[in-house]
């Protein structure tokens, strides 16, 4: 099915998000999506996976909103004024903009890449209570997060000749100080939202939740972390369907890769019906 995309600026609080809207070219649409991206380098290097996976499910009827948070990407604004809760008020001007639009007749589906599962509960609180989730290898805890973003510090401390350790560098923060990891300016609000931050779905929740996790390994599973966190949510109602693929860690790989099985089974899953609560793991497609 041929698609069409245009790019434009999204006004937000402080500036604009630049997004990318891809739809069918006919026809109406099965269904919206509204992509929440994963964080810093990670989302650089899962950009040419993203985009494909947007054409993707644009072939297959549906409308999807791409947007680069505030800071980040081609939006206005510096990394180091970037927030937590300026990145849940973009998410939400775009749900807005999807609805608004009249782009979609039902709850759009939220798409998670890796830290952008911290943005869905805040949003699940509002108009899109039961949107249906597609996550793909989410990140669970804004604690890990920043605790991977100090142990990224530390090494190149110590391969510069400084000694400092994790505890130093959370009283930088403390002490008002924004420090540079990566190439990002990571200022003391967003290290302290990023630290309170959670994946976590309301109570009540009626939507669906399609879990996504990739290994290169030869027998891909659900991670331990992972395993435990479904059981929980399971144990309370919710529709979870798991499914562990074998491909690369596109979003940490060195090199830029693709998982074109990771792609055909997320399409898949949000187009056909299934059995509440399956699980399936491992699956190697």
């Amino acid at each position: 099915m041929k698609t069409l995309q245009h790019g434009f600026s999204l006004p937000v609080e402080g500036g604009a998000c630049f997004c990318i809207y891809r739809r069918p070219e006919k026809g109406p649409l099965v269904g919206t999506v509204l992509h929440l991206p994963a964080f810093g380098d990670e989302m650089n290097k899962s950009r040419a996976m993203t985009a494909r996976a947007a054409r993707a499910l644009a072939a297959r009827g549906f409308g999807v909103l791409q947007l680069d948070l505030l800071g980040c990407g081609d939006s206005s604004g510096d990394h180091g004024d970037a927030s937590v809760g300026a990145w849940i008020d973009n998410a939400q001007r775009a749900l807005a903009w999807l609805v608004l639009e009249g782009r979609a007749a039902a709850a759009p589906w939220l798409w998670c890449l890796r830290a952008g599962a911290l943005l869905a509960a805040p949003l699940l609180q509002g108009p899109a209570r039961d949107a249906p989730l597609l996550l793909w290898q989410p990140v669970l805890s804004g604690a890990q997060q920043l605790n991977n973003l100090l142990r990224q510090k530390l090494a190149g401390a110590l391969g510069a000749g400084e000694r400092v350790d994790a505890k130093s560098l959370r009283q930088r923060w403390i002490d008002g100080e924004t420090q540079e990891i990566g190439g990002y300016a990571i200022s003391p609000r967003l290290a302290r939202e990023l630290d309170q931050a959670a994946f976590d779905l309301p109570a009540g929740y009626r939507g669906r939740v399609e879990w996504f996790e990739v290994s290169a390994t030869a027998a891909p599973c659900i991670s331990p972390v992972a395993r435990t966190r479904i059981a929980a949510l399971r144990s309370i109602g919710i529709d979870i369907n798991a499914v562990a693929l074998r491909g690369p860690g596109f979003w940490q790989s060195a090199e830029i890769e693709q998982c074109e099985a990771l792609i055909e089974a997320s399409a898949a899953s949000m187009t056909i019906e299934r059995v509440h609560g399956s699980l399936r793991d491992p699956v190697e497609l």
